[in-house]
């Protein structure tokens, strides 16, 4: 292996914070952009939406999500990294690793999202693509 290859592939455990942010905001205006030229065959990219994504990329799936799932659901869910690195077979004797797993599943789907990940990406959306940013009309948009 190459020493650029070794000093490269420490990023994320060096900086996973910075890692996460910059991975975060590169795959989510790519994807916006695929979105746009295939799925949706616009001739341009609309620049003001993928910064929209690019932002929301940045600021809550490359930071608020490190916040919560590194530290938060770290100390709720102790067990969790040990539960992940058994096999399925292992996993499916250990009652108390599916449980902590489903609660998180729950958690995340149930409580996180709809209280936070979709009023935050609308509220995001309004304030890069629209001339006066309105949150309850982001909000509102969301419901």
């Amino acid at each position: 292996m190459s020493a650029w290859w070794s000093k490269l592939s420490r990023i994320p455990t060096k900086h996973p914070l910075a890692f996460g942010v910059g991975i975060s905001t590169s795959k989510t205006m790519f994807s916006d952009a695929v979105v746009q030229k295939v799925v949706e065959r616009k001739e341009e990219i609309d620049w003001k939406r993928n910064m929209a994504f690019g932002a929301f990329g940045f600021f809550y799936l490359g930071g608020v999500q490190y916040a919560l799932y590194v530290p938060v659901f770290g100390r709720l869910f102790p067990n969790a990294a040990s539960f992940a690195a058994k096999t399925i077979r292992e996993k499916m004797k250990d009652m108390k690793g599916i449980a902590a797993l489903s609660a998180q599943v729950f958690l995340d789907q149930m409580v996180h999202h709809p209280i936070m990940y979709f009023p935050v990406f609308y509220m995001i959306k309004d304030f890069v693509t629209s001339e006066t940013p309105d949150p309850v009309k982001a909000v509102n948009e969301y419901r």
